[in-house]
């Protein structure tokens, strides 16, 4: 059997032209979409839709591209945002809504807005929910599998993020995280007062599946837009594919047109797929959020720290606990944890965090400079820091800190990375149990072989990252944190 291909057709009378498909039942939600498409006015130039072995559908190229040609136009009023969506009201008073300003609200937003527009018939997104993946096709998705599961990726980073482990104030971790905690404390609440239909009349199963389908829609298909952020459900933008590095399209929205576009960023030969670029994602994060792995060497693999990990190691190593406290030692401790949040608060606002607080070390152990100086600043003393703070507020740029004020303490630094690093590995690295074998022969053919590469990037990266301690002094590590600060502000 070939692939199965639909394309647009502007000489047919309905705007598209039929193709041989998989069954009856699939040829009617093309249909329907084909139309939907055409009736709202969105674009696919130059290109086909097929359905492939293996990635599900993708768009490929009908004929040769040119660079900076566009292939797909989706018109602004048929992207689906919380305040476009039927319930936009009832969002925006529970502050669900992008006027929130609260990044994992909104999510949970669009969410709910895909779990109303789903079950509303006269939904102007009803011919889309019928062409997207139901909960089987989905099933790959870490948001489904049952803990026997997840038991072998225990304390992995994309076990940790998918419970919410871990969670730094001003940070936010990229859907689905904290997926049971968000259903029982926000999805219920919002869901019973009648906002999604027939709610109350559905079970608690399927009150749970319709929610873990429309996380799972959310988290694969939605987008970032604009610098204000908004997310967003974008008809056919969806449906192009991710290949790490080999990414031939870039993200445009035209005002003049008032239309969401995919322009090519080089020429295209007819046949070649339109791949676009879901970010710098690691295996395991292309696991969790998508549901898929690389098939070649993915150069954004290695390890990740969380930040608050770290946070908390510094301040266990700086103020160790121990013993009947005093009420001048219950005082100590208020005043060492406030003066924490002061240098937590510090190492925000200049930008040192990742934005999902989570620190990365490549495949090699390398890790990020910023991991080095975040850790070097939570173990000064409160003397040390103040007059840190005031030095950074009086640099000129570039900066370029004195070597002198690091030496002192530098050589704590890296022992307090190699401690959570081989905290972390120990955690990996526990011994099979009956009940690991048990959920290896109960997990899929895919599951088993995700999770098997997604623990040995991981436990390597580890490794490599306590060997890339062990060979740098503390020069070197001066410089790397030293680096930090030579930026422009």
């Amino acid at each position: 059997m070939g692939q199965d291909v639909w394309k647009v057709d502007d000489t047919k009378e309905d705007g598209f032209e039929p193709a041989e498909l998989i069954d009856e039942m699939e040829a009617k939600e093309h249909l329907h979409f084909r139309r939907w498409m055409h009736k709202r006015g969105i674009g696919l130039i130059g290109c086909e839709i097929r359905n492939c072995p293996q990635k599900g559908r993708g768009i490929f190229a009908s004929k040769s591209i040119t660079k900076g040609q566009t292939v797909v136009s989706v018109p602004d009023d048929a992207v689906l945002m919380p305040h476009t969506s039927s319930i936009a009201e009832a969002l925006e008073r529970e502050k669900l809504c992008n006027s929130s300003g609260d990044a994992q609200k909104e999510v949970v937003g669009l969410i709910l807005a895909v779990m109303a527009e789903r079950c509303y018939d006269n939904s102007r997104w009803s011919s889309y929910w019928d062409l997207l993946p139901d909960i089987d096709e989905l099933g790959d998705m870490p948001v489904f599998w049952d803990q026997e599961d997840l038991q072998p990726l225990r304390n992995t980073p994309m076990a940790e993020k998918l419970s919410g482990k871990w969670p730094m104030t001003g940070c936010h971790v990229e859907h689905p995280t904290q997926v049971e905690e968000l259903f029982d404390t926000l999805v219920k609440p919002f869901c019973s007062k009648g906002h999604v239909l027939e709610w109350e009349h559905r079970t608690k199963q399927q009150q749970r599946c319709l929610y873990l389908w429309a996380t799972a829609v959310v988290s694969a298909y939605s987008f970032t837009l604009g610098e204000d952020k908004f997310q967003a459900m974008v008809p056919l933008w969806d449906m192009l594919n991710h290949v790490t590095g080999q990414c031939n399209v870039r993200l445009h929205h035209s005002s003049k047109q008032e239309a969401l576009q995919m322009i090519t960023t080089k020429p295209i030969k007819q046949g070649d797929e339109i791949i676009n670029n879901y970010g710098p994602c690691s295996d395991s994060e292309l696991l969790r959020r998508f549901g898929f792995i690389e098939h070649q060497p993915n150069p954004h693999n290695g390890c990740e720290i969380p930040c608050a990990m770290l946070v908390a190691r510094c301040q266990e190593h700086m103020h160790p606990s121990g013993g009947k406290q005093t009420s001048s030692d219950a005082a100590h401790s208020s005043s060492n944890k406030v003066f924490l949040q002061k240098k937590v608060q510090f190492i925000q606002k200049h930008g040192l965090v990742p934005s999902d607080g989570w620190f990365k070390a490549d495949v090699l152990g390398q890790p990020q400079d910023e991991m080095i100086e975040v850790v070097r600043l939570l173990l000064l003393t409160p003397a040390e820091f103040t007059a840190f703070e005031k030095q950074v507020d009086r640099w000129q740029c570039p900066l370029a800190r004195p070597l002198t004020q690091m030496t002192s303490i530098c050589h704590q630094v890296p022992h307090i990375i190699r401690a959570v690093a081989t905290e972390r590995l120990a955690a990996l690295a526990e011994p099979c149990t009956a009940n690991d074998q048990a959920s290896n022969e109960h997990m899929n053919g895919f599951r088993r072989t995700a999770a098997q590469q997604v623990l040995l990037i991981e436990r390597r990266a580890l490794l490599g990252l306590q060997l890339w301690l062990d060979k740098h002094d503390s020069t070197s590590l001066i410089n790397c944190s030293k680096k930090v600060w030579m930026h422009l502000r």
